[in-house]
């Protein structure tokens, strides 16, 4: 229809309805990576929606006899150099909480676990598609922790830990089980933390 041309008042009104309209649609965000949360509350859910999932895959996993309650557990998370919040150094505990040391860890961390998740993709085939949900919502996290960062830094950071998904892989069915298992243990550990951390974030900002 032509808004210009019409000299009936009914369309005239409607034409300027839609007019009006028009540029908050097409102003709308349209990119798959636009912040699904944007506020601190809302990441720290999403952080504990992530803890869910993977708690739900360790109990799959552990479906395997004697695997859950190895002995080897403890030394093996320490050669794959998976992400951890141990140390006050952090900023991230809750007895020396800092929000500018905190919030760029855990952004790094979170990219830093994609590789894991690659690897869980191939270890647990018949769990693709939940392992594929945390990936786009670690990194959506990622993204919006470095949003709500006070001075984000816009150099590029190294978001490696020097382990890939051959290094991690195994021809025995057990041991490739093993590492997962504890890669999902680590995984649901550090999500706990950090939605702990986000959760000091926002009384921090109040």
């Amino acid at each position: 229809m032509d808004c210009t041309s019409s000299t009936s008042s009914a369309r005239l009104l409607f034409c300027l309805a839609i007019t009006a309209i028009l540029p908050i649609v097409w102003s709308a965000p349209t990119s798959p990576n636009y912040p699904l949360s944007q506020t601190k509350g809302g990441l720290e859910n999403v952080a504990n929606v992530l803890v869910t999932e993977a708690g739900k895959l360790c109990t799959e996993i552990c479906k395997t006899p004697n695997l859950c309650s190895s002995s080897v557990e403890h030394l093996l998370r320490m050669d794959l150099k998976l992400p951890e919040i141990n140390d006050i150094e952090s900023g991230c505990l809750s007895t020396k909480f800092n929000k500018e040391k905190c919030l760029p860890k855990i952004r790094r961390d979170l990219l830093k676990l994609q590789p894991y998740l690659d690897f869980l993709k191939e270890s647990m085939p018949k769990n693709k598609n939940i392992i594929e949900f945390m990936q786009v919502k670690t990194i959506s996290l990622a993204n919006t922790v470095k949003h709500h960062q006070e001075n984000p830094s816009e150099d590029k950071e190294d978001t490696t830990t020097g382990i890939t998904v051959a290094d991690m892989r195994s021809k025995d069915p057990w041991n490739q089980n093993l590492t997962s298992y504890i890669i999902l243990q680590s995984i649901k550990e550090y999500l706990e933390k950090t939605a702990r951390a986000l959760r000091n974030s926002v009384k921090v900002s109040n």
